[in-house]
């Protein structure tokens, strides 16, 4: 295997008959990971000089500029325990695995372990997983309306996700809208200064005099499980990678940079990111309401 050409693979899990799509992007060697009672317990093959490994719940963030700035960082640490010698093991508590990219700017929030290397680049582990229990969705009211004309929308959380409708039955504007904004704030670093990724998703849309009903089902995740193994400071080449892993196509212009498909990119729902619905009138907000989503409880 060439230098760069690290394992991009799948691996069978025997014990649960769950198949494994490991991006190695550390060349950590043959890894190995067995998932059990709503844990994942990964032993990487190749003997690494470790002091310790710090588990928890962390992001990779990520933003192109006239270059790329990126890192890894725990913003939950569950704790800390003493390398094994040679080949360190950990396991890993599933959790939603969240992920927000615009253009190539975005944030990826799951389950990770931090392995200590001293005098060296530590390694990082994310495991992103579905998650297969059925969301519970809080919202804050269940109307929304326009104060300067007859447009309102109703909001409730089912079974399946969040139901919703839009009314307009006035006149006197061209068009009212519903839209889901989704944000995840991981806070500031002097890296990065503000970890913030923003996205909207289009719910509905209509005209005067009419109306639409319909609903919204959370991501439970990527449709399958991706453990991503990096150094501390990812390259483009191995954000493109993990990215690729999750069903994103990255395409890099030589003169703009990296650029991904489809964009916005996004996947899982829950953990970290927020959650507002706003109500539009001719693409001005008029109301909203803050919603919740819970899909690991």
């Amino acid at each position: 295997m060439s230098k760069n050409a690290y394992l991009d693979t799948i691996s069978q899990n025997t014990a649960m008959g769950t198949e494994v799509r490991i991006v190695d992007r550390a060349g950590v060697g043959a890894v190995k990971c067995e998932l059990e009672g709503g844990k994942a317990r990964v032993e990487l093959g190749k003997n690494i000089d470790a002091r310790h490994v710090e588990t928890g719940y962390g992001r990779l963030f990520f933003r192109y500029g006239k270059g790329l700035s990126a890192s890894l960082k725990h913003l939950i640490v569950d704790g800390e325990t003493p390398a094994d010698v040679g080949h360190p093991n950990t396991t890993l508590t599933l959790r939603e695995s969240v992920a927000l990219v615009r253009y190539f700017n975005g944030i990826l929030c799951a389950p990770a372990a931090k392995i200590d290397i001293p005098r060296g680049r530590d390694v990082w582990l994310m495991l992103l997983a579905p998650i297969n229990n059925s969301p519970r969705i809080d919202v804050s009211k269940s109307l929304l309306v326009a104060e300067e004309a007859s447009v309102s929308a109703s909001l409730s959380a089912g079974e399946e996700g969040l139901r919703y409708s839009l009314n307009a039955y006035g006149s006197g504007f061209r068009r009212a809208g519903l839209e889901l904004v989704k944000r995840i704030n991981t806070g500031t670093s002097l890296t990065h200064g503000l970890e913030r990724i923003t996205v909207k998703q289009r719910l509905a849309e209509v005209k005067p005099g009419e109306s639409i009903q319909s609903i919204w089902t959370p991501s439970k995740g990527p449709t399958e499980l991706v453990l991503a193994i990096m150094r501390s400071f990812p390259s483009l080449k191995d954000i493109t990678a993990i990215l690729q892993a999750l069903g994103c196509s990255v395409r890099n212009n030589p003169f703009l940079g990296p650029n991904v498909t489809p964009n916005p990119f996004t996947i899982g729902d829950g953990g970290p990111t927020e959650y507002r619905v706003r109500l539009t009138l001719n693409g001005r907000t008029v109301d909203e309401a803050e919603v919740k989503v819970f899909l690991v409880e």
